[in-house]
């Protein structure tokens, strides 16, 4: 799950780091009708040898994986302005993110040689080396970024993570609470001490979740770690409050809609609003199956015994050899 965490996590660092360094023409904000797209296409028409604005633009294509097109504007940036690191720096995340290592690297190599005293460079090459797990490189280039800006947030995240990965836990908790110190708004922070500190058993996991989704309350992710959490802590009523939040942002959320079924089949015994849960995991994921057997565990309880028999027999066409399907089916042998 920390791996995964730090995937997304790096993918959305990759896409916003130097954001803060390159803004829209303010004109373009006066029309709020307009999309994005409209204008950020409407600002370069206005202003065609901006190459901030073919930046933004190819954010924007690469937020949205039209990757060619990233490429197309981020080359334009980069004719207009070839002395701007910014440039090859968000060249080397679209490299990355068609899988070109090599030319990722060698970008992101132009960058920091461009640029010595720029932490970001540092930071791009840190990441792409800890993709490749290569620690000494990724030690080397965070260090770096440590001498020019030793209250670098972010260089002590991927520090932190770095170590995870080699299982020093004990030194990783540092460097990552060190980052949510310097940085208290640092949402992947707080959410990987979250994860760190529940595999640990450490009951402050639950304040570290708590407060990533008061971070960033539309996190799909960070509502769904503390409403496992909370739902492994016994706090029923609160894991469904973070399962609602999350299908308040998409309705389509499988593993929300399971949850609640769960938590109203085994804590609630409410085998009614059980299968009602259910029916929504399974419409949002056909192929789900322990979402169909405990949908016929709730039928069984129900003593619906022949809709019990379908699911735990679709449970058991979804994944061969299913233990707890074929119990279910030879519980109810007989019943109807």
């Amino acid at each position: 799950m920390i791996k995964y965490l730090f995937i997304v996590s790096a993918l959305v660092w990759a896409l916003m780091s130097c954001s803060g360094t390159q803004k829209q023409n303010d004109t373009n904000d006066q029309d709020s009708t307009l999309t994005e797209i409209e204008r950020l296409n409407k600002a370069i028409e206005e202003n065609p040898e901006a190459d901030s604005l073919y930046y933004n633009r190819a954010m924007y294509y690469l937020r949205k994986n039209m990757l060619d097109k990233a490429m197309t504007d981020i080359s334009q940036a980069i004719d207009l302005n070839p002395e701007r690191t910014e440039n090859y720096i968000l060249l080397g995340d679209i490299y990355l993110a068609q899988g070109n290592i090599e030319n990722s690297r060698k970008t992101l190599l132009k960058a920091f040689d461009m640029d010595p005293r720029n932490p970001d460079p540092s930071l791009k090459l840190a990441e792409l080396n800890l993709f490749l797990e290569d620690y000494d490189k990724v030690y080397l280039y965070l260090n770096n970024a440590l001498e020019i800006d030793e209250y670098n947030a972010q260089a002590y995240f991927m520090r932190g993570y770095a170590k995870l990965e080699q299982g020093d836990t004990t030194e990783a908790i540092y460097d990552l609470q060190e980052a949510t110190q310097l940085d208290a708004q640092y949402f992947d922070a707080f959410i990987t001490l979250g994860y760190v500190m529940e595999k640990l058993g450490d009951p402050i996991a639950g304040n570290y979740f708590k407060t990533a989704v008061s971070i960033n309350d539309y996190s799909i992710e960070g509502h769904y770690a503390y409403g496992f959490w909370l739902q492994n802590q016994g706090d029923v009523n609160g894991a469904i409050q973070q399962y609602d939040i999350i299908l308040n942002i998409d309705d389509s959320h499988a593993q929300a809609w399971y949850n609640i079924g769960y938590l109203y089949l085994v804590y609630l015994e409410d085998f009614p609003g059980a299968v009602e849960r259910f029916d929504r995991a399974i419409q949002a994921q056909p192929n789900y199956p322990e979402a169909y057997y405990n949908r016929g565990l709730a039928y069984e309880e129900m003593k619906k015994y022949d809709k019990a028999e379908a699911d735990y027999r679709k449970a058991l066409e979804l994944l061969e050899n299913y233990d707890k399907a074929i119990e279910g089916l030879n519980r109810i042998e007989g019943k109807y």
